[in-house]
């Protein structure tokens, strides 16, 4: 009776520890935000936005996802599994920004999104076609009063 109830104890604890990591590896994301540094595109192409502060990414609560698009706003439900990305229900403003604004590239990519990392203190975000990915880093919000 004993050795059967230190075996279920271990098998226990090697459940609650193997579930603790996995809910880590789910919520890797969660309640962070990202400011857009570059857009890698084809033929080695660079696209780096003039106010990365209007390029955001705040992955909040429940899968929800808060995107900041230059002059429009955007949302869409997260899900991670493994290192796959998977942006769905998006919706968006559409108004018309200042150039060179990067809106339709960045939410195109956004909405291609099939992969992440997170590497040396960046997110990078890969999409379907392996010419275009981003790369974003933490976001702090500094009040300017």
């Amino acid at each position: 009776m004993e050795h059967s109830l230190k075996y279920l104890t271990s098998i226990l604890i090697f459940i609650s520890f193997g579930s603790i990591s996995l809910s880590a590896q789910e919520n890797a994301l969660q309640t962070t935000s990202w400011q857009l540094v570059t857009i890698y595109g084809f033929n080695d192409s660079e696209f780096i936005p003039r106010n990365p502060e209007n390029y955001l990414l705040r992955f909040r609560l429940e899968n929800r996802l808060q995107i900041e698009a230059d002059c429009n706003q955007a949302g869409a439900t997260w899900l991670l599994e493994g290192d796959s990305l998977e942006l769905t229900g998006m919706v968006t403003t559409r108004k018309l920004c200042v150039q060179p604004s990067l809106f339709n590239r960045y939410i195109m990519n956004l909405e291609r999104a099939e992969s992440y990392e997170l590497q040396n203190n960046q997110l990078i975000i890969r999409t379907n076609n392996a010419d275009d990915w981003m790369v974003f880093q933490p976001y702090t919000f500094t009040p300017s009063f």
